[in-house]
């Protein structure tokens, strides 16, 4: 009977043991399952919006084109030559055509913001085409006013696309990645302008240009799309691939309920009412206004021949280290410094850019490039790009979500872009109105004296707390739960 029993209670421990092990090993297939369908859901989730995000490159190409083809088209026996007063037309004609197509960014064809995707690269095409076949200078405006039409009109199609494809916290990177596509660009004009003809540059430009196109052609469509075309069973799988984590029923008929839903928001009837709201809103413009007018876009627009003119060895090559700062300063400008206090992170980017700005005048009134150093200015102006973008170049776009509320913020980001592009168009043209009438220090003395005011401004005016001046419900839902 003992042996029977001790039989029994092996045989029931082997049970066990065999049990527990099958269970174990359920649970571990099951684990690593999840996981490949988490990485595959969030590859399929990156990988479109990656591709919608190209349109940046050719825009990018075209913003930085300025600096290394301005040297060639100001020779008057250059091929297609300009005239200085002629050059700041023709950059500020890009951010022109950025703010047109900013206006009617939020109007989409036939509800479809893929539709909006090839409108604005079929746009960017035909500048680049414009470019590449250019006679005279009527030709340049509208080259960049078409393409930078294109660009302004895309780019919140393709935040739309993002933020339809994508979760949340995944849409949120994506969408600040999206900068970092057209500084590529903007880097690569740097690298290839000073190597190759006009032409070659316009023509490399529009082949880039017309595979982008090609690709934003099979973008798949999002489940926003699907439901507005009726196709719901077609939604609900997608939803299901690429969100796993939600329930597709109810992700539909949110949708569903999203587009039936028509929003009357009137922004600028909010902050007229709302006094807050309507000091925020001047505060913010002032920020942008110091922003510009601090003096990048025209240093970007003439770096070459700014460097031409201070005698500078090698300029050319000297350009690109400075379109490769830029592009360094504004990732960490986009990633890093806006989780630190954002008025301690103005005030010293700005106090630093005086500095620079100030050794720059005396660099160039002594003549020291001329006499001691031929790289002095090239070590101020690397300086200046940096401190500069990390903080007043870069913080100003970050504070629209402390300054004002979710519902309002669309209509801020189009309003910033509007109003970014004309402060680079205008200080553009007045540094080379200055650079062409005056001394070349003079204007430095300009940037100085607007770097100087966005110190004070930011001093006394600007909120030492980084955190968002609106309280969400999902903030009020977090302060309940801690206090239960």
């Amino acid at each position: 009977m003992d042996s029977n029993l001790n039989k029994d209670r092996n045989g029931s421990e082997r049970a066990t043991d065999i049990e527990t092990t099958y269970t174990f090993e359920i649970d571990e297939d099951n684990l690593f399952q999840d996981l490949r369908n988490k990485m595959k859901s969030d590859i399929w989730q990156i990988f479109p919006s990656s591709c919608a995000s190209l349109a940046g490159i050719p825009f990018g190409l075209m913003l930085g084109w300025p600096s290394p083809t301005y040297p060639t088209l100001l020779q008057p026996d250059s091929r297609l030559p300009i005239s200085l007063d002629q050059s700041a037309l023709i950059a500020g004609f890009l951010m022109l055509g950025v703010s047109l197509g900013t206006l009617f960014s939020s109007r989409q064809i036939a509800s479809c913001s893929k539709y909006g995707i090839i409108l604005g690269n079929t746009l960017i095409v035909v500048g680049w085409a414009l470019m590449s076949q250019s006679k005279n200078v009527y030709w340049l405006l509208g080259s960049r006013i078409v393409l930078g039409t294109g660009y302004g009109y895309a780019l919140v199609q393709i935040k739309t696309y993002i933020k339809e494809m994508t979760e949340e916290e995944l849409s949120d990177a994506l969408v600040k990645v999206l900068a970092c596509y057209t500084l590529t660009g903007f880097t690569a004009a740097y690298v290839i302008g000073p190597f190759v003809d006009f032409y070659l540059f316009s023509v490399i430009a529009l082949i880039v240009s017309v595979f982008i196109l090609f690709i934003a052609i099979f973008l798949p469509s999002t489940p926003k799309e699907l439901i507005r075309s009726k196709r719901i069973s077609d939604a609900k799988r997608l939803i299901a691939f690429l969100k796993p984590s939600l329930d597709p029923q109810i992700e539909a008929v949110k949708i569903t309920e999203s587009i039936d839903s028509h929003d009357s928001t009137n922004t600028l009837m909010d902050i007229y009412s709302n006094n807050t709201l309507k000091y925020n809103f001047l505060k913010f413009t002032l920020l942008v206004f110091c922003q510009q007018y601090s003096g990048i876009p025209p240093t970007l627009v003439y770096t070459q021949v700014i460097f031409m003119k201070l005698l500078v060895p090698y300029p050319q090559y000297f350009s690109i280290g400075y379109a490769v700062l830029f592009l360094v300063s504004n990732i960490l400008g986009i990633y890093l410094f806006p989780k630190y206090n954002k008025k301690k992170v103005l005030l010293f980017s700005s106090s630093c850019t005086l500095m620079m700005y100030i050794c720059k005048i005396l660099v160039i009134y002594y003549n020291i490039n001329e006499q001691y150093f031929p790289y002095t200015s090239v070590i101020i102006m690397y300086l200046l790009v940096i401190f500069n973008t990390i903080g007043l170049g870069s913080i100003p776009f970050s504070m629209i979500t402390d300054l004002f509320p979710a519902k309002n913020q669309l209509f801020i980001t189009k309003y910033f872009t509007i109003l970014h592009c004309i402060f680079a168009l205008t200080i553009t043209k007045i540094f080379q109105v200055l650079l062409g009438r005056f001394e070349f220090f003079v204007p430095f003395c300009l940037l100085s004296a607007v770097t100087l005011f966005a110190i004070v401004f930011i001093t006394f005016f600007v909120s030492s707390s980084h955190n968002s001046n609106f309280i969400t419900k999902t903030d009020v839902f977090k302060e309940i739960s801690t206090k239960k």
